[in-house]
């Protein structure tokens, strides 16, 4: 297998996400606003985006099989 193949066949094993930037950067500024929407618009806008961020990347990394979070 050649090294190429072999960083390839990682990043799909580590389970990294191919959302191409733009999209998740979409995703993050929505679920960055749904979250200061919960709080009343009353917080820091650094601390719902990256609340956001986290929220975004664990979805994107989580498998198929273990996404029972986003469903909540």
């Amino acid at each position: 297998m050649s090294e190429e193949n072999q960083e390839v066949q990682h990043h799909q094993v580590a389970g990294e996400s191919q959302v191409p930037a733009e999209a998740r950067y979409c995703m993050i500024a929505e679920a960055a606003y749904f979250i200061a929407e919960r709080s009343g618009f009353e917080g820091d806008c650094k601390a719902y985006w990256l609340a956001a961020e986290c929220e975004i990347d664990r979805m994107l990394g989580a498998t198929a099989t273990d996404a029972s979070f986003i469903l909540d």
